[in-house]
């Protein structure tokens, strides 16, 4: 592996760790690990960002059965975050 590779391996891992209070320093050891979380990462935040728009189509004014629950989730979710 040469240094570049290495380099934005470790930053991945360590952005990967930072952001997930769930993760330590003993944690995502080897490369496999850390592409399983990004993908992971990436999986939930092109989620959220589906939910967020939905939920922004129910508030302009759609009225499908999407947007509404895309709505309910969101609520819901600042409701546990109120807490």
């Amino acid at each position: 592996m040469d240094i570049e590779t290495t380099a934005r391996h470790m930053r991945e891992r360590a952005l990967l760790i930072e952001g997930d209070d769930r993760l330590s320093e003993q944690s995502l050891r080897n490369h496999a690990e850390v592409q399983e979380a990004k993908a992971i990462k990436i999986r939930k935040l092109e989620d959220l960002k589906k939910l967020y728009f939905n939920a922004g189509r129910w508030v302009g004014g759609a009225r499908d059965y999407v947007a509404r629950q895309a709505y309910e989730q969101m609520k819901a979710r600042e409701a546990n975050e109120d807490r």
